[in-house]
């Protein structure tokens, strides 16, 4: 009984297994298309120099 119960669910996976494979044809397929990946190089390059700004900070007296 357990080895029929064993054939049949093996039968079952596989004819499981291969509708899903052809499920989707390429024919039938109606989504949209994608946009291509455009990819950034050298972003560091671009960016403006960094503004040299700073004052020194004036010294402060020591409280004893």
């Amino acid at each position: 009984m357990m080895r029929l119960v064993r054939q049949i669910l093996v039968l079952v996976i596989l004819v499981v297994a291969s509708v899903c494979a052809f499920a989707q044809r390429k024919d039938q397929d109606k989504r949209p298309p994608k946009e291509p990946v455009v990819v950034i190089e050298n972003r560091k390059d671009n960016r403006p120099p960094p503004q040299n700004n700073n004052r020194p900070k004036p010294d402060k007296p020591k409280k004893p």
